[in-house]
């Protein structure tokens, strides 16, 4: 089996005559793309056409953040009157060029200042009462204003989703949502798996599609049985460098997205920046992908 991870996507399948046939099924689903696969120049002209591309990611934030007084108050102010800003990113499909979804992600702009909301949701977890209630108030929020009614990935932290009363509201606003998708966020703190757990098992159980976020980042643990919850990995960007630095993990890429294929999981590769990129996660076969290479197509509320 090893002699067929010597050859690259699209090679001819009937080369293999002393194969066996579960290392030519295995071939055909690790190096055959789909034959209405979208190239990626296809999917760049599309989106890009008429329009510059940057490599230059303005995620980097203000550096004068307020205190923490003064963040808690602020905050509680947003949550009071309501004053919630989101940015909903695409995620397109390599299989027909087409925004598959939007991912709501909630931005903070406090005293002038844009704030990282990695940031201002590290706080909010000193705070647990306002972090459940904000959460509660800014996911009705991205839903109300969700782009076009298409389908939509929530962001959800699984610290806020921990017991029998936050689970009975995340399953009473989620599960009569048309096309919604909850986004667990990958928790890294390993004392607390069984928290996100929990958080699985009850949506779930509620028949809400889950997503898991993050999958392969450099700071981030994976537990293999959430896998059996999941509808979509997301693969955190740093599989690029890893793959960039090493080939050789393109092989345990391959082998997550034939798990994906047989186990009907859809996976998104994240962190899409450049042409170089959505070429490689075109080469792997990501059915779908998100990044700032589609910026030009996101929407702020």
């Amino acid at each position: 089996m090893k002699s067929i991870f010597r050859f690259t996507p699209n090679s001819d399948l009937p080369r293999f005559e002393s194969t066996s046939i579960l290392d030519r099924r295995v071939f055909r689903n690790l190096f055959s793309f789909h034959p209405s696969r979208s190239e990626p120049n296809e999917v760049i002209n599309k989106f890009l056409k008429g329009k510059s591309i940057t490599t230059e990611n303005p995620s980097n934030h203000a550096s004068n953040t307020p205190n923490k007084a003064a963040l808690q108050k602020a905050l509680s102010n947003i949550l009071e009157n309501g004053n919630f800003n989101t940015e909903y990113q695409p995620i397109v499909s390599l299989e027909n060029e087409s925004i598959f979804a939007y991912e709501a992600l909630a931005r903070f702009r406090i005293e002038g200042s844009d704030l990282s909301p990695d940031f201002v949701f590290k706080e909010l977890h000193d705070h647990e009462e306002l972090f459940f209630e904000f959460e509660k108030n800014l996911k009705r929020f991205q839903i109300q204003n969700r782009p076009y009614n298409e389908r939509l990935f929530l962001n959800l932290d699984p610290h806020v989703c921990k017991n029998e009363i936050q689970a009975k509201h995340w399953c009473d606003l989620l599960s009569g949502q048309k096309n919604l998708v909850c986004e667990i966020i990958e928790n890294t703190d390993s004392t607390l798996t069984a928290e996100t757990r929990f958080c699985l098992k009850k949506l779930s159980g509620a028949e809400i599609p889950l997503a898991l976020d993050d999958v392969g980042g450099r700071e981030n643990l994976f537990c293999f049985d959430f896998l059996e919850y999941s509808k979509y990995i997301k693969f955190d960007k740093y599989w690029l460098n890893l793959i960039k630095s090493k080939e050789s993990y393109k092989y345990l890429l391959w082998g997550f997205l034939d798990f994906a294929r047989e186990s009907n999981i859809l996976c998104v590769l994240e962190g899409i920046e450049t042409a170089e990129d959505l070429r490689l996660a075109s080469e792997m076969r990501f059915p779908l992908v998100q990044g700032f290479l589609f910026k030009s197509e996101n929407i702020s509320v």
